[in-house]
């Protein structure tokens, strides 16, 4: 009896351990972005004890092409295209566990003609998802854009696109979770066009002055200011240099010299005999 218990321990230990799944899945969904169809992106971690097991992964039932990225994506990661298979009302991918990571590209077209849009989304596996978090870009150009779930949070990419969230939680094995999504789309652009379109569009002026508060303001020196400086600085000079050639003009008529040309005179002149000039 003691055998058998232990027996009975050790297989539960390795079934507990020896369970397989997928964790940290992230699911991005892009519909109308570059192309007039939906393009997904899943990426996820691979929880497996042997390289040999398949991991199979729901898809839309008219989802046209995927293709697959083994581990970490890199630029000389090879990029497969995986063969779609049917599997009841949906579709079906498989490929085996050889890396601990992978990422898939789905694309597909849920769309008809019209301007009102409706896709749908399932999420699930043949072997448990963790930590399942999906979010769905939306489009520029839509109005009245609505999930069938609440909506755990909202984001923007470094284009101001906005993205809403959903957090699926855990699902079990062989269990879909079905995501929906509507809008209305009356220009018929995808994301691409719409934002190459408002691009194009010159900005409207604003008739208001740019004021700069940051700048600091700088007095500068006009030009005339400099110069009337130096023209009065000439001016004192000027007249301090006829002063002392007045003075030295005294100085030398004290002492019987002519005023004008600084010739000698004598005591009796009245007039400069070399220059005529009349002597003070």
């Amino acid at each position: 009896m003691k055998i058998k218990l232990s027996s009975l321990i050790i297989f539960i230990f390795t079934f507990i351990h020896a369970e397989q799944y997928l964790d940290a899945i992230n699911i991005r969904v892009y519909p109308e972005y570059y192309y007039k169809s939906v393009m997904v992106e899943m990426e996820a971690i691979i929880v497996a004890d042997s390289e040999s097991e398949t991991i199979s992964i729901t898809l839309p039932s008219i989802a046209d092409s995927v293709f697959f990225i083994s581990g970490i994506p890199s630029p000389d990661s090879e990029v497969i295209p995986l063969t779609i298979l049917e599997d009841g009302s949906h579709s079906k991918v498989e490929f085996s566990a050889k890396d601990t990571q992978f990422r898939l590209f789905v694309f597909y077209n849920p769309f008809d003609s019209g301007h009102e849009k409706n896709l749908t989304w399932p999420t699930g596996s043949n072997v448990a998802m963790k930590n399942v978090h999906l979010s769905v870009q939306v489009p520029v150009m839509a109005e009245q854009f609505e999930l069938s779930r609440k909506v755990s949070s909202e984001d923007t990419d470094q284009h101001g696109i906005l993205f809403k969230s959903v957090h699926l939680g855990d699902i079990p094995a062989n269990e879909v979770e079905m995501i929906e999504a509507s809008y209305f789309n009356a220009s018929g652009q995808t994301t691409m066009e719409a934002l190459r379109a408002q691009l194009s569009q010159p900005k409207a002026q604003s008739s208001q002055p740019i004021v700069d508060h940051d700048k600091p303001k700088r007095h500068t020196l006009l030009l005339w200011e400099p110069l009337a400086i130096l023209g009065v600085l000439s001016i004192i000079i000027g007249i301090m240099y006829y002063s002392s050639n007045k003075e030295v003009s005294h100085e030398k008529g004290n002492k019987n010299f002519c005023s004008g040309c600084g010739i000698k005179l004598k005591d009796n002149d009245k007039f400069c005999s070399n220059c005529g000039e009349k002597v003070l």
